[in-house]
């Protein structure tokens, strides 16, 4: 608290240069309209990841249902 009644932003001990840094590091990343590209290509991305997946497990599933046997038929009595 100051003289006055008020806080300088904080009640952890740093006085008040948390919060001043906090923004101070912010203000050295990227704007939020860069932000939210990077977050739309990773998404992007992982969609494209998805698609190649599915491409790959169709395939092999094509490739082994022909040819392997799924069990073997026993006779119970």
């Amino acid at each position: 608290m100051t003289e006055t009644g008020h806080t300088t932003g904080c009640d952890c001990g740093c006085m008040g240069a948390g919060p001043l840094l906090t923004q101070f590091l912010k203000s050295l990343g990227p704007s939020d309209q860069v932000s939210q590209h990077f977050k739309n290509a990773q998404l992007e991305v992982m969609k494209g990841l998805r698609t190649f997946l599915d491409e790959q497990i169709a395939a092999r599933s094509a490739a082994t249902s022909g040819t392997a046997a799924h069990g073997t038929r026993i006779v119970v009595e």
